[in-house]
């Protein structure tokens, strides 16, 4: 038995890093997994039309937007419009986009399973 107990965290919020947005994003990172390839879970406040750049989850991952107009795109769909309440299931090895509308502000909490790989990344589809 741990001697764990229930209790209200309090994430450290910063700006999220150039190599992983387009524009102004706030990151806390909620939860990550001891190795950070099981579950992480974070909350991400896109400023003013700002998003995520290409990525992929070698694992599932869900959003859940809380605040704004926010959005979500994998490569080759349409862009799907999210507000207030709205969640997106993105499957493993999706790639993908996600983020405010342009000119909005969108607030989500992200539950990720797996390793994420941005499209810098060597090992993402076409940068071989």
């Amino acid at each position: 038995m741990t001697d764990r107990t229930v209790h209200k965290l309090d994430p450290d919020a910063g700006p999220g890093p150039a190599e992983l947005f387009d524009g102004e994003v706030t990151y806390e990172s909620i939860h990550r997994s001891e190795d950070g390839l099981g579950t992480n879970q974070s909350r991400v406040h896109f400023h003013h039309g700002a998003s995520t750049h290409w990525h992929l989850h070698l694992g599932d991952q869900v959003l859940y937007f809380v605040e704004g107009r926010g959005m979500a795109r994998e490569l080759g769909g349409e862009v799907i419009e999210c507000g207030p309440g709205d969640v997106i299931e993105v499957p493993s090895g999706t790639r993908h986009i996600h983020g405010a509308m342009p000119g909005e502000s969108a607030k989500h909490v992200a539950i990720t399973h797996g390793e994420t790989i941005w499209d810098h990344d060597p090992r993402y589809p076409g940068n071989d």
